[in-house]
């Protein structure tokens, strides 16, 4: 039986993307906060990137239970619910995704142009929203900010 790892790995090239990420939407966010953002939007995009070379980003003794739900919830949908039997597994998925998903922010960021990004993604955050009946009254002029 393998040891709990006590951390959250990143690829070792992707710490320069999370720095400059930090300087723009991931300002004043927690490492965590950044790995959860990087997870969600490479399986928002479908796209999950094995790690070439493995560095700690943040402990999982940081984790909450809705941080935990949400790495489950990515790795139920990915590989079933028998992936919860294996936390090692369940971790390396959100990892592959925080993986692909920070090159793919990056990349949207740059080919974006300034505020570009930011407006898109409120826009993606609504529709999501209101297709999970969510959204209440919002007549477009109401802002996520």
């Amino acid at each position: 039986m393998s040891k709990m790892p006590d951390r959250i790995n990143i690829d070792k090239k992707d710490r320069n993307l999370y720095n400059e990420l930090s300087k723009e939407i991931f300002e004043g966010k927690t490492r965590k906060e950044q790995f959860l953002f990087a997870m969600a939007f490479g399986f928002k995009n479908g796209v999950r990137r094995s790690l070439e070379t493995k560095e700690g980003f943040f402990l999982i003794k940081d984790l909450q239970a809705e941080d935990y739900a949400l790495l489950n919830a990515v790795a139920i949908t990915t590989k079933g619910l028998i992936i919860l039997s294996n936390k090692d597994e369940v971790f390396k998925i959100a990892e592959e995704y925080a993986h692909a998903g920070i090159k793919i922010l990056v990349d949207e960021m740059k080919s974006s142009s300034f505020g570009t990004f930011n407006k898109k993604l409120e826009k993606d955050l609504f529709e999501l929203y209101e297709e999970m009946g969510l959204g209440g009254s919002c007549n477009g002029k109401d802002s996520f900010n």
